[in-house]
C-alpha cells in the first residue's frame, strides 16, 4: 500500500458521464419543493440573540466577580504583610534595646 499512490488515484480528475449536466438540471426542475430556502423567508432568530446576550452577561458578571475576589485577596494579603512587618519591627526594636542594655552594663 502506497499512500501517495492511493491518494493520487482517489483524487485524480475524471470527466462526468455523458448527459450529467442535463440530468442535474432536470432534477432541479422536477423538485422545486427542495428549493425551500429560496422561496421562504428566513425564520426569526431572536431567541439566539437573547441566548447570546444572556451568555455574554453571565460571562461579564463572572469576570467582574472574579476580579473583585482577587482584589479582596490582594488587600487581605497586603494587610497581612503590613502586620507581619509591624510585628517584625517591634521585635527588632526590642532586640536592639536589650543589646543596648547589655552593652551599658559592662
Amino acid at each position: 500500500m502506497n499512500l501517495e499512490h492511493d491518494l493520487r488515484r482517489a483524487l485524480r480528475r475524471e470527466s462526468p458521464a455523458p448527459g450529467f449536466a442535463n440530468r442535474v438540471l432536470e432534477r432541479i426542475e422536477r423538485a422545486p419543493e427542495r428549493n425551500l430556502m429560496v422561496q421562504q423567508p428566513p425564520r426569526p432568530v431572536w431567541w439566539r440573540a437573547a441566548a447570546a446576550s444572556a451568555t455574554f452577561a453571565l460571562l461579564l458578571g463572572g469576570l467582574a466577580t472574579y476580579k473583585l475576589v482577587e482584589y479582596r485577596r490582594g488587600v487581605e494579603a497586603k494587610e497581612k504583610v503590613l502586620a507581619a512587618m509591624q510585628i517584625a519591627g517591634e521585635k527588632v526594636r526590642l532586640a536592639q534595646q536589650e543589646v543596648r542594655e547589655i552593652g551599658s552594663q559592662h
